[in-house]
């Protein structure tokens, strides 16, 4: 019944900035203007002839990179609201998730550009470039889920859509593959940002194992964070080992010293303690703004309930 009244409604209340009632939501006006930063700030630069001597080249790299973070930060908006018990954030994580796939999109149609449209030079270096088949392989996985990101879509699909909009997890992992490849030899950037991914889904493992409550405290963020902090420096190491020719040795050990600066392991492991320690706060809040007769909680959700009204 829910999902034939969200089909129904007009096309003028579907629009992104307003709730499921035609009102304007501020959360969701304020993320869809933020969207739209990054491209602009880019067109400007371009204008302006800021992107240096191979401006197209800038602008696929520049537009790639927006792609692969929005969709992390898509990814993030599960654990967020879940976590920090926030259901408002629903309403914006398909706004991101389509955005996400607007810049790949863009920075497949700048490739075409630079190869002078000449459509049989890309699909020849789409099946022949293994970062090119894999990141295009990512791109119709993103395609296929902004075409079905619709209201009408989830209504005709059923359980199907879910189904079929988990495979977001393998559009992550090989596009997060792509950029590792794409960058070559500098793969500083692309190794932290695989150890995020990487805990936003092995954190959605444990919720599916453990539950939510469990998956959400204290003990469960912190050893989720550290571990993949030690996964990420073990995967650094492994690359250097076994793709280039540098002493993987050093790099290892790299990674007990500040000398070289924080090493990917350590960043990816701040990021996941940064959120432990936030949605800690946030619980001991919640507890602290709890009536002291309920030491249960079972006000709580009323009390905000009172408030929010």
């Amino acid at each position: 019944m829910q999902d034939t009244a969200l089909a129904a409604r007009p096309l003028w209340k579907r629009l992104p900035w307003l709730d499921y009632s035609g009102k304007v939501s501020p959360l969701k006006a304020t993320v869809f203007v933020a969207l739209f930063i990054p491209g602009l700030v880019t067109l400007y630069r371009y204008e302006a002839d800021m992107l240096g001597g191979r401006p197209i080249t800038e602008v696929i790299h520049v537009m790639g990179l927006w792609g692969i973070r929005l969709l992390a930060v898509a990814l993030a908006m599960t654990p967020f609201r879940q976590v920090f018990r926030q259901p408002k954030v629903a309403l914006i994580r398909r706004m991101i998730g389509v955005a996400a796939f607007c810049y790949l999109a863009i920075h497949f149609s700048f490739y075409v550009v630079d190869e002078k449209y000449v459509l049989l030079t890309v699909a020849s270096e789409i099946v022949h470039r293994f970062y090119l088949t894999i990141g295009f392989s990512a791109l119709l996985i993103m395609t296929a889920l902004a075409v079905t990101s619709t209201d009408g879509m989830m209504k005709r699909l059923r359980r199907r859509w879910q189904t079929l909009h988990r495979l977001v997890y393998l559009a992550a992992i090989i596009g997060t593959v792509h950029y590792f490849i794409q960058v070559k030899l500098n793969v500083f950037e692309p190794t932290w940002f695989a150890g995020v991914i990487a805990w936003l889904l092995l954190y959605r493992v444990m919720a599916h194992w453990l539950g939510i409550p469990r998956a959400s405290s204290f003990v469960a963020l912190l050893s989720l964070s550290i571990a993949v902090g030690i996964l990420t420096a073990v995967g650094e190491y492994a690359y250097y080992a076994i793709f280039t020719g540098v002493r993987a040795g050093r790099v290892w050990q790299a990674n007990f010293t500040l000398a070289a600066g924080l090493r990917p392991g350590w960043i990816a492991m701040a990021v996941g303690l940064t959120f432990t320690v936030l949605a800690t706060l946030w619980n001991l809040s919640e507890k602290w703004r709890m009536p002291r007769s309920d030491p249960s909680g079972r006000l709580a959700p009323a009390r905000r309930a009172a408030r929010s009204s």
